[in-house]
């Protein structure tokens, strides 16, 4: 599972708090995949996610999922 993140770690590699992550899942913002109790992030997702942060960090969403 090298290619998937845990919440925890996509947290860390986006600097959001692990619960941040949850709610912008549970919007549809940002997609996962849950596996048993868990979720899980491409890392490759991730990644891409992170080059759009601006330089404050933040993704700039308008409610919709964001498509990558």
């Amino acid at each position: 599972m090298s290619d998937k993140l845990t919440t925890k770690q996509a947290a860390g590699a986006l600097g959001y708090h692990p619960g941040h992550i949850h709610r912008l899942v549970a919007q549809g913002i940002i997609k996962a995949e849950k596996i048993g109790n868990y979720w899980f992030f491409d890392r490759d997702y991730i990644e891409r996610l992170r080059q759009e942060q601006d330089d404050s960090g933040r993704l700039h969403y308008d409610g919709k999922p964001i498509v990558i």
